[in-house]
């Protein structure tokens, strides 16, 4: 059979590879020319899980070395990245410097790994995709690049045929199934007349985004707006004491957390949106800020990007001072509207991957393992695909009805998943209550699928499994009680109300039935470390023994000997 796949960033070249070893002809078309910049650049765990469980699969040895933070650096040294040891959360006020204390007031770190050797990553996406294109084409791929794809038709036969054009003239393809890797806008939404699917009352946020050389980190920048701030204030030699300690105060409870603030995936929660930091080991830093409202919408809109930029650090002071200095590497760019979805996932020898699909909110970084998980999916159908003609084409009708049903209700999954933590942003405790339902979501599933085997209704494979727990009734129940949680505490309580429950009490209580990661535990001061005594304690909501999650314990670490 061949396969036509259009678009090679991380996502189209994997599969290029996956399907080129089950045994198919493929060819994969790019309109650029690698290296090239592309956004989606932060992994999770569920991500470096598909990315072992397919060089498994399909002896894509460096796939397993992209998937922690240590291999990547002892075995793809040229190809670079940053480390993410978890995700961390300020809050920012507008017009105040960034201030935290003792009890983290302002402050929340969740830790995805124990340790460097084993954590997630940044992927520098110009040097990833390049990595994977010519491994692709290493591989028996006919890679295509600087090609534009113009026209899609059918054949009689029922085989689609495309026509575009290369460095070298007309190019002309005939494909028995066209995948769609691209992006916005993407290659069969316009020629297939895919209709966008979002929701009329559906989060709306903007990105105004760039990488930048010279960040300061927060720490350091927070430190100096307070001694600015106490420069400001009556001249009286205690108010400037006060601020002085209450800088080094800040300082200080930096130091406290189970990975350092910056080596992670940074999220600044401002009044406007919310910024994203992701720093590289070449001191490039990735950021970006993600903006909701008219006033916040209106300086994108009427700014060009880097004065957008500028103009919305400037309203938080502890921003500005870390990109005083900065200076961007490429052109700071904007992106008017991030929420996208099409009509379909799949159709007649078709499909799009799940970043074609949807798109809601860099947030909790789900991109890279949701389109990982398409691509294994689409593997396992290509496994499955005949040889002989007649039986080809309806395996294949089959296996995309399949790969198509799960990616509708993710979807909606991941929507109702976000737009909760968007509407709870101004408000710490409570955005730190919800984010722990996301949180216990990701780890539950990060734990099941290390260390148990796949459910029969997944046919033994993972990869068949709801993303983030769309599938499973106890999660989806906690994420709807959650938002609701959400909600009363945003309207006004009635006087004859009792004082209601603190948020992270009541959400300890709800996702205890999906928690192994001891999330939610106010005696924790929002300092989560991944902790292997705190799995083993909550080894039964694994389905596990104490002993057996002992016993497993090297597969937490990716040992692809004991792995099933």
């Amino acid at each position: 059979m061949h396969v036509v796949i259009v678009g090679s960033g991380f996502a189209g070249s994997i599969l290029a590879r996956v399907a080129r070893a089950a045994g198919h002809d493929v060819t994969l078309v790019e309109r650029g020319r690698h290296p090239r910049f592309a956004l989606g650049e932060s992994s999770t765990p569920l991500a470096a899980i598909a990315l072992e469980r397919l060089a498994a699969r399909y002896g894509l040895a460096d796939l397993r070395d992209l998937a922690a933070y240590g291999r990547w650096k002892a075995r793809l040294p040229d190809v670079r990245c940053g480390l993410k040891r978890g995700f961390t959360f300020y809050r920012h006020r507008r017009g105040q410097p960034y201030r935290n204390d003792e009890t983290n007031a302002n402050r929340l770190l969740v830790a995805a790994s124990p340790d460097d050797a084993v954590a997630d990553t940044h992927w520098l996406r110009e040097d990833v995709d390049a990595f994977l294109f010519r491994q692709a084409a290493a591989e028996g791929v006919r890679c295509l690049d600087r090609t534009e794809l113009t026209a899609l038709e059918r054949s009689r036969s029922g085989r689609f045929v495309l026509d575009g054009a290369g460095p070298r003239g007309p190019v002309r393809l005939a494909a028995d199934l066209v995948v769609d890797a691209t992006g916005p806008d993407g290659f069969l939404a316009r020629h297939l007349a895919l209709g966008a699917d979002l929701p009329p009352d559906s989060l709306h946020t903007r990105l105004v985004y760039g990488h930048f050389r010279g960040v300061q980190p927060l720490h350091r920048a927070a430190a100096a707006t307070a001694v600015f701030a106490g420069r400001r204030e009556p001249d009286s030699t205690g108010s400037r004491q006060d601020l002085h300690r209450a800088a080094a105060s800040t300082t200080a409870v930096f130091a406290e957390g189970p990975y350092p603030d910056e080596r992670a995936a940074v999220h600044h929660l401002l009044d406007d949106g919310w910024m994203y930091e992701l720093a590289f080991d070449h001191g490039v830093v990735s950021a970006g800020f993600v903006v909701e409202g008219a006033e916040a919408a209106r300086t994108i809109a009427n700014l060009a990007p880097p004065a957008a930029f500028a103009a919305l650090a400037r309203r938080y002071p502890s921003l500005a001072a870390q990109y005083d200095a900065a200076e961007p590497i490429r052109p700071v760019a904007a992106i008017p509207r991030l929420q996208r979805r099409l009509t379909h996932a799949a159709g007649d020898a078709w499909a799009v991957l799940p970043h074609v699909f949807q798109f809601w909110s860099p947030l909790f970084s789900t991109g890279i393992a949701w389109s990982l998980l398409g691509v294994e999916r689409l593997g396992l159908l290509l496994e499955d695909v005949d040889s002989s003609r007649a039986a080809e084409r309806s395996r294949l009708a089959s296996g995309l009805e399949r790969y198509a049903a799960p990616l509708r209700s993710e979807a909606d999954h991941l929507r109702r998943l976000i737009e909760p933590a968007y509407r709870c942003r101004r408000d710490f405790d409570a955005f730190d209550a919800y984010v722990q339902a996301y949180f216990a979501a990701a780890s539950y599933a990060e734990t099941r699928q290390r260390l148990c085997p796949a459910p029969p209704d997944t046919g033994g494979h993972w990869a068949w499994s709801g993303f983030l727990g769309a599938t499973d009734p106890v999660l989806r129940r906690i994420f709807a009680e959650a938002a609701r949680l959400v909600e009363e505490r945003q309207s006004k309580p009635r006087p004859d109300q009792p004082p209601p429950e603190s948020p992270i009490e009541a959400m300890q209580r709800l996702i205890a039935p999906r928690n192994v990661a001891g999330l939610a535990d106010p005696s924790r001061r929002r300092l989560y470390p991944a902790d292997v005594e705190t799995l083993v304690a909550a080894a039964s909501v694994a389905g596990l023994s104490p002993r057996e999650v002992r016993a497993r314990l090297p597969l937490l670490r990716g040992d692809p000997v004991a792995r099933n």
